[in-house]
């Protein structure tokens, strides 16, 4: 790989439906050499099942994730379990046992059933609890869902990327139609393009890092610092609301020195408490947002 490829991913982390000409123009590249990138990037493995659900803010959930060191004798056994959680999303391993599990809850007052039961299946020591920061409308501003689009997310649930015109001539409607509806879901951060993103499947190294700004620290001079040393190698960044001077950033490199080099200069810094990488060595996807139900709130559609 290199800081290209990490590009790519990233970008279609977050949009798994962002096309080649938009990725192209991102990058500063050619479609051509975009569209070599994202199928080698599928034949090696690392990308994989490009999905579209309905979002957090449709569903007015909230993400959940729960992190700690597994007492787990198989932790292949613990990932196979976990898809019995409900709303459970995505596993991360990484060295020493350390888990990250992610998940979305519809109810806040069951944030307590749904890390109770990750932490019990994955028996988890003294585990780290955040909630994933992410914007959420207003009581005064309603998710609107039309019959529409919820034809075309199904449509959309197990290949993202599939083009416009093949899901009109699917539901019988104008391709202005389907394009309209999906540049609205996409606008009101109503629909989550996805993807699944293998990282061991990499003969490069990735890390997850953790942060903890030092106390007194201006929040934005903090995050200053971690993109000038990350932002070329950044996969995602994990911010929580309810703990604002922590996050996790997942992060791709080329070595270990190159690790040990990131952890140093972040430490130099002088911004942060705490500088703490673990290695990443296996991936693990669930259901999550896909096996929700989502009641219509917009009548017929347009």
């Amino acid at each position: 790989m290199d800081e290209t490829d990490v590009a790519l991913c990233r970008l279609l982390v977050y949009n798994s439906r962002t096309s080649y000409s938009e990725l192209a123009e991102t990058l500063g590249t050619t479609v051509q050499s975009v569209h070599r990138r994202v199928q080698s990037l599928i034949s090696s493995g690392m990308v994989a099942n490009f999905h579209a659900a309905f979002s957090v803010v449709a569903l007015k959930g909230i993400w959940v994730m729960v992190h700690g060191r597994s007492r787990a004798p198989s932790l292949y056994k613990v990932l196979d379990e976990l898809r019995d959680v409900q709303g459970m999303d995505m596993a991360l391993v990484a060295t020493d046992k350390y888990l990250y599990l992610s998940g979305v809850v519809f109810d806040p007052n069951r944030i307590g059933n749904f890390v109770s039961a990750v932490t019990k299946k994955a028996q988890l020591d003294d585990p780290d609890i955040g909630v994933v920061q992410f914007p959420l409308p207003s009581p005064d501003n309603e998710p609107i869902i039309y019959p529409m689009d919820v034809k075309i997310v199904q449509a959309l649930s197990e290949d993202s990327r599939r083009p416009v015109t093949e899901i009109a001539k699917e539901l019988g409607v104008a391709p202005r139609t389907v394009r309209r509806h999906i540049d609205r879901l996409t606008r009101e951060m109503l629909v989550h393009f996805s993807m699944e993103l293998y990282l061991n499947r990499s003969s490069d190294l990735f890390a997850a890092l953790h942060l903890t700004i030092k106390k007194g620290q201006e929040h934005e001079k903090a995050a200053v610092a971690m993109v000038k040393k990350l932002a070329l190698q950044e996969i995602i960044t994990y911010h929580f609301g309810d703990r604002p001077d922590q996050f996790i950033v997942v992060f791709w490199s080329s070595s270990i020195g190159d690790i040990n080099g990131t952890v140093a200069d972040l430490e130099m810094s002088g911004m942060f408490e705490e500088v703490r990488p673990n290695l990443i060595l296996d991936a693990r996807y669930y259901e999550g947002l896909r096996g929700s139900i989502l009641p219509v709130h917009g009548g017929p559609s347009r």
